[in-house]
């Protein structure tokens, strides 16, 4: 079967008192025979490489392992490489790209309703733009993302399961993936 390298994101890791640590992640991933695991930070992100599947499959893989060996609960998103790659060339906002901690990357779990999309694209969010490309929501916040108003609710005002990454961070992984 043929491998590909994958970029793993958790939701809500570190945060709020839900700790997993580095080193157990590795090892969850690690017993379901992916190889070359690694971590970038401490906030969930993990690069690997497995044979070609699914990424709603390799999620609940992914979520089940975490579940069986920390017992925490943990929604996994999966992008391949390429996938991830996609995200970074689709960028509406590439100035923004000179501020990297003011863009963000929210990998959506599906795409959100139609008309949740179109309720929150008639409320104004003062300097804020985002825009939805592909599995992809992507969000400026020229004050920042601790200053948000839109970064804070969109979740609820989609109805979607989604984790964010800064666009530093987006690039790290990039270049975590092709170092494989």
């Amino acid at each position: 079967m043929t491998e590909q390298v994958y970029i793993g994101l958790l939701r809500g890791i570190n945060v709020g008192g839900k700790v997993l640590k580095m080193a157990d992640l590795k090892e969850a991933i690690a017993g379901l025979g992916f190889g070359d695991v690694k971590t970038y930070l401490q906030s969930g992100n993990l690069v690997f490489r497995a044979p070609k599947t699914g990424d709603d499959r390799m999620a609940a893989r992914i979520s089940a392992a975490i579940a069986e060996h920390s017992k925490l609960d943990v929604h996994v998103l999966i992008r391949t490489a390429g996938g991830w790659d996609e995200v970074i060339k689709s960028n509406p906002f590439p100035k923004a790209v000179e501020l990297p901690k003011t863009l963000h990357a929210l990998i959506l779990d599906r795409q959100p309703e139609e008309v949740r999309i179109e309720d929150l694209q008639s409320k104004a969010f003062g300097r804020e733009e985002w825009k939805i490309i592909g599995g992809t929501l992507y969000l400026h916040t020229p004050d920042g993302m601790g200053k948000s108003e839109l970064g804070n609710s969109i979740e609820r005002r989609l109805k979607v399961p989604m984790t964010g990454r800064n666009w530093n961070t987006v690039l790290a992984l990039r270049e975590l993936a092709a170092g494989f």
